[in-house]
């Protein structure tokens, strides 16, 4: 799913590309994507529509409209966006292709696995769009404090990858930099939050916040096309084998609620024990 650098970086740059575009014409490829929450039809209702203002709210991007309604967009696992000219060809994946004037210009939804939900609603109506009114704190908010960081992490009985993604709690981290966090807080993803001391708390808060300014800067240096996933400066994050940036130890792979986690044995030791010890065999 796109993480919170992916949204700053789609926040910012549609921002000044949206304002003031009209929705002239609007292709529907993929029904399965939408979900109207508003009477009559998708399409008529967004024809003619002006876009207001654009902003991210959890894994969500709200885009304010005229007429008082928000089109939300959750992409999920696989969903992008791209922004292009109506004479370019959109490619098999595209799901919703928004017409725009001036300029000749669109706006579409690409999703590979049309796991993405695109809702339009009332402005300010998202009580019925699952999940959007259960975001935890923005980690740049004044509400994501250490003392929060604390309450929360103490108790939680989870394993401390799986409590950095709980999207109520933390919003919001994906799998790439859960993995970054913990690398940079020396903590194996498969630590649960009761073995985890104060420091090392305030450890790993500092490493979230740190993690994700980092992600935002190399993210918007990058300057790759809004449907481009940039993640070409990730430490560990599919690295698995190569050597870690730090120890030169081999970067490993492990199962953590079913999803696959990458770690350093060596800088993110594992606290309780198991049947392979990583540490023996980092050289081999």
């Amino acid at each position: 799913m796109p993480e919170l650098p992916d949204l700053v970086y789609l926040e910012k740059h549609l921002k000044p590309l949206l304002r003031g575009q009209q929705i002239a014409g609007i292709e529907v490829h993929e029904p399965i994507v939408l979900r109207m929450l508003l009477p009559g039809d998708f399409a008529q209702a967004l024809t003619g529509a002006t876009f207001v203002d654009v902003r991210r709210h959890g894994p969500f991007l709200v885009f304010n409209l005229s007429g008082q309604k928000d089109l939300v967009i959750h992409p999920m696992l696989a969903g992008r966006l791209q922004w292009a000219a109506e004479t370019s060809k959109a490619s098999a994946s595209c799901a919703l292709t928004l017409h725009c004037t001036p300029g000749r210009q669109s706006l579409r939804y690409l999703d590979d696995k049309k796991m993405g939900k695109i809702y339009l609603t009332a402005a300010g109506g998202y009580d019925k769009i699952p999940r959007f009114n259960q975001q935890g704190p923005d980690i740049f908010s004044a509400e994501f404090t250490l003392d929060y960081f604390q309450q929360q992490i103490k108790r939680n009985r989870k394993q401390v990858r799986v409590f950095l993604m709980d999207q109520s709690i933390i919003s919001c981290i994906g799998n790439a930099y859960a993995d970054e966090i913990l690398f940079r807080a020396g903590i194996h993803p498969k630590t649960f939050c009761y073995q985890l001391d104060e420091a090392e708390n305030e450890r790993l808060y500092r490493a979230v916040r740190d993690v994700m300014q980092w992600g935002i800067e190399e993210v918007e240096k990058a300057q790759q096309p809004l449907e481009v996933k940039v993640r070409e400066h990730v430490r560990v994050r599919n690295r698995k084998d190569q050597a870690c940036p730090t120890c030169g130890a081999k970067i490993r792979r492990a199962g953590v609620l079913g999803y696959d986690a990458f770690f350093c044995p060596v800088c993110q030791p594992l606290k309780r024990g198991q049947f392979l010890d990583w540490r023996e065999l980092k050289n081999k």
